[in-house]
């Protein structure tokens, strides 16, 4: 009986889901996270806000300025955005998990706040 509880109290703990195993969001939950909402995050050592348009369009704007970008959707719940210069110049693709209330997680490991 005791071994039994033992391997039990070892065991469960690895079937509660954490953040890390929680599904990424997909399109519909995207749109209605993020899509015409401020993002706000810290990336390059800067505080970044982040808005993404339901027109295809981002823009991250910093104490460096102001940079305007594309996004578009990529499968069931990837996102790619692609900026023509600054620090994330080039192309991204990434999923979104949530981790919290108004809190998410890209897959790139960048914790961001929605309002």
């Amino acid at each position: 009986m005791w071994k039994n509880l033992a391997a039990a109290t070892f065991v469960l703990p690895f079937f509660i889901p954490t953040a890390a195993e929680a599904k990424p969001l997909n399109r519909d939950q995207i749109a209605k996270a993020m899509l015409n909402k401020t993002i706000s995050t810290r990336r390059f050592g800067f505080s970044i806000k982040m808005r993404y348009r339901s027109s295809g369009t981002v823009s991250a704007r910093s104490i460096a300025g102001t940079i305007n970008g594309t996004w578009r959707y990529s499968g069931s719940n990837k996102v790619c955005t692609t900026f023509p210069s600054g620090p994330a110049k080039g192309t991204s693709c990434v999923t979104f998990t949530k981790i919290g209330a108004n809190r998410y997680r890209s897959s790139e490991g960048v914790s961001f706040t929605v309002r």
